[in-house]
């Protein structure tokens, strides 16, 4: 709980003692319920030291007691953000990629505040802990706090929604440089970078796909024979009308598809790899054990990035991603005459119907 302003009056009050105005308010340690005590100081004083008293057995491992004596799980920030995720996450129709970006959060929150209790979860608490993160970092962890707190008080866990009390900050800019084409065909050409992440890079340029698209793209999707791939964006998922498009496959896309299908390794997905050590922890979070995660593909990406000498003339904050790649991509279509609906197509960027 964040301390008390050190002011002269603040000073003769006992622990969880709070002035309200020419009264008093007394917080409760284990759940922060705020209850006022309209009473002359000498009496609620008295009032907060007897509450103390009887709630300082419960405080015993932060709720631990507590949990003993109710047989009730003790209401914690690891409680809040497991119920969080089991009953409010399931009702939003959100691509699998967003749910796993919001599950990596959730993971963080739990080492980090799971054993504070929810009471214990003030403005300021909440507030120092987004200062660790850069500002757009800060704007997302922000905004779902929000929504774990909006849940709590929802579920009678808390009596406000403090995350939504501290500060709302504008993200910044991106500062990224785009691609070019000499600059990615210097990384493609560098021997720092593993085969299966060229022939992602091509794949990426010639589709304008994600990379949570390309990574969980499956070999099931090309039909040689008639020379076509299907596309399934997964950012239409949980749409009323999914998108699919199947389109013909150009010479550029059937060499690098051909070459991912003829790959050594048994794999289902187009895009994979064989991992230097298979630690069974790594292998039961993924659905394959050849599988490439979307954050193991930026991070790889950066790193063969960074070891060519295509961009390393530039501030590491503005060296572009491979998210960057899908704008290249977009232009080089442009160049040769493709018909604006049909880079449309590819890109697809949907709306909610």
């Amino acid at each position: 709980m964040a301390p008390r302003p050190r002011t002269l009056p603040n000073c003769r009050l006992p622990p969880n003692l709070y002035a309200n105005g020419k009264y008093w308010r007394y917080k409760n340690p284990i759940t922060g319920k705020m209850t006022s005590i309209n009473r002359p100081l000498d009496e609620a004083v008295k009032m907060a030291k007897a509450a103390n008293t009887k709630l300082a057995p419960l405080m015993a491992g932060d709720g631990e007691m507590l949990a003993l004596i109710t047989g009730d799980k003790v209401q914690n920030m690891r409680h809040l953000i497991d119920r969080f995720e089991k009953e409010w996450l399931p009702d939003r129709k959100y691509a699998e990629s967003t749910l796993e970006e919001i599950g990596f959060k959730l993971e963080r929150y739990r080492p980090d505040l799971g054993d504070m209790l929810v009471g214990h979860a003030d403005i300021q608490v909440v507030a120092e802990y987004l200062d660790q993160f850069g500002n757009n970092a800060y704007t997302k962890h922000r905004a779902l706090l929000v929504n774990v707190f909006k849940f709590a008080v929802a579920r009678g866990m808390a009596e406000r929604n403090v995350a939504e009390l501290t500060l709302l900050k504008k993200e910044e800019e991106k500062r990224r440089q785009r691609h070019t084409m000499e600059g990615v065909q210097k990384m493609i050409a560098a021997s720092t970078m593993p085969e299966w992440l060229k022939r992602t890079i091509r794949l990426g340029l010639l589709s304008l796909q994600r990379r949570e698209e390309i990574v969980t793209w499956e070999k099931s999707a090309v039909d040689i024979e008639n020379n076509t791939i299907k596309i399934s964006p997964g950012k239409t998922e949980g749409y009323e009308n999914s998108i699919h498009l199947k389109i013909v496959m150009g010479k550029a896309m059937r060499i690098v598809v051909t070459e991912c299908m003829k790959s050594p390794i048994l794999s289902p997905y187009l895009i994979h790899y064989q991992p230097k050590a298979r630690h069974k922890q790594q292998i039961a979070a993924k659905e394959n054990w050849t599988s490439v995660t979307p954050d193991y593909l930026t991070k790889s990406f950066r790193k063969s990035r960074d070891a060519a000498p295509a961009r390393d003339h530039l501030p590491s904050d503005e060296r572009p991603t491979f998210h960057e790649l899908r704008v290249l991509g977009a232009w080089l279509y442009e160049q040769q005459k493709f018909p604006t609906e049909y880079i449309r197509h590819l890109w697809v960027t949907p709306t909610r119907r």
